[in-house]
């Protein structure tokens, strides 16, 4: 007999931009049951409001980035004015999965009109911490002469902001965090830095810049494949990374692969998948979240969320009728 499945979160959020395929729901911030994939309540500002979202220790508490003023998206969405100003929310839910509050959270800006925006977000266990990244919205490489990457930790209650800043420029990508706040994990797009890094804060900390250099634990020239999403888990000890190859007679092949921080050896395959789906470049796996207990993973791809149970290795698919999210949360 197989070990027994273990419970999961009850609430998941999806984001699902207006152009993410041609489903008949309406595009936005979602609230699910984890177990169906129904939709139990939307949150106000449903096209292009949010870029980012990110999960608790108590499946009830979550925080959404905005992509744009509301100034902005008032033209493209009813709903955009319906939010309190800011550039982050922390979104509470009631025990039947429904919206109970949505407030600004301080010391986080919208979206300045030169073109900079939030593009990732992560969040502590306990919802006392945000980090939280932002570059132009341009495509390709970042321009010669480009700033270092930056992550931005905000304290929630009082706005308190403290900035990590790397040694070079590149785009920060796939942000996560630790239970506690002190590790985080990012891709970052550079000459000579890119793959999987990890940062460890130090214990206390007093000034509003850090410089504590990054390691790099999967660089992007792997044993692999292609590198996806990289969650950290929240002990810190583990990184979950997704990864595409071409297997025997050219099968495309995507990996859910548990890498260790400590040295970056593989652990194990998590779960793996044969076949392609057109829509995303690494055969069909996009966004990726863990839950608090590093037992479940979420794996979001065209018309689907995909709930895999991390001890028995059993998926579940979770029919999403937007078709496509672009990020994920529980």
């Amino acid at each position: 007999m197989g070990s027994p499945p273990v419970p999961h979160p009850d609430y998941l959020i999806t984001l699902v931009g207006p152009g993410s395929g041609a489903g008949a729901g309406v595009p936005g911030a979602a609230v699910r049951d984890a177990a169906t994939g129904r939709v139990i309540d939307r949150v106000p500002g449903r096209k292009d409001m949010y870029s980012a979202v990110a999960g608790t220790a108590s499946n009830r508490l979550f925080f959404l980035t905005i992509r744009s003023t509301r100034e902005r998206a008032a033209g493209r969405d009813p709903d955009a004015g319906q939010t309190l100003p800011g550039g982050a929310f922390r979104l509470a839910l009631n025990d039947d999965g429904t919206v109970a509050d949505l407030y600004a959270v301080p010391g986080i800006p919208e979206s300045a009109p030169d073109g900079y925006g939030i593009t990732d977000l992560a969040a502590t266990a306990d919802a006392s911490k945000l980090m939280v990244t932002s570059r132009r919205r341009r495509r390709g490489p970042p321009a010669p002469g480009a700033p270092p990457a930056e992550i931005h930790i905000v304290t929630v209650a009082t706005g308190r902001r403290i900035t990590w800043r790397a040694g070079s420029s590149g785009h920060v990508r796939y942000l996560s965090s630790s239970a506690d706040g002190q590790r985080m994990a990012f891709t970052q797009d550079g000459v000579g830095s890119s793959g999987v890094q990890v940062i460890d804060l130090p214990g206390t900390v007093t000034d509003p810049v850090l410089t504590t250099p990054s390691r790099m634990v999967v660089p992007e020239h792997n044993s692999l494949g292609n590198l996806g999403p990289a969650v950290i888990s929240a002990d810190g000890a583990t990184l979950y990374v997704t990864a595409a190859h071409y297997g025997p007679g050219g099968q495309p092949v995507t990996q859910l692969a548990e890498i260790s921080v400590a040295d970056g050896q593989l652990r194990r395959i998590a779960y793996e998948r044969h076949g392609a789906d057109p829509a995303n470049v690494i055969f069909g796996w996009g966004p990726l979240a863990i839950d608090a207990a590093g037992q479940h993973a979420l794996i979001a791809y065209s018309g689907n969320v995909g709930r895999i149970d991390l001890t028995t290795g059993q998926l579940t698919e979770l029919p999403v009728e937007e078709n496509g999210a672009f990020d994920v949360a529980w």
